[in-house]
């Protein structure tokens, strides 16, 4: 019997390392006040979730800034940005760090 890629004992790899994460995302970067810049480990910032109430700008990858306040009009929900930084006046924002392999 061949033994399938996820045939592998629990003690060689998890599942992630083993298959890879399946999601469009596969971290969050919590930002609560300041400035975060999306370089280095950063890097590959995608969406951005904004409770209401949250106040500030989103920074574009190519240019132009994004109101804090107009993206958390309403219910929150995940906007598919590409974030060079976020400014945090008030509140707490949540970056969404895209894995480069989902398209």
């Amino acid at each position: 019997m061949a033994v399938q890629p996820y045939d592998y004992p629990a003690s060689q790899a998890n599942d992630f390392e083993r298959l890879g994460h399946p999601g469009r995302f596969h971290k969050s970067v919590t930002c609560t006040s300041g400035t975060t810049i999306f370089t280095g480990s950063n890097f590959g910032a995608g969406g951005i979730i904004v409770p209401s109430g949250t106040t500030g700008t989103a920074s574009l990858s190519l240019g132009g800034v994004i109101p804090l306040s107009v993206l958390a009009a309403g219910t929150s929900r995940a906007y598919e940005l590409s974030l060079s930084s976020v400014k945090v006046d008030s509140g707490t924002v949540y970056v969404l760090i895209r894995n480069q392999l989902v398209k």
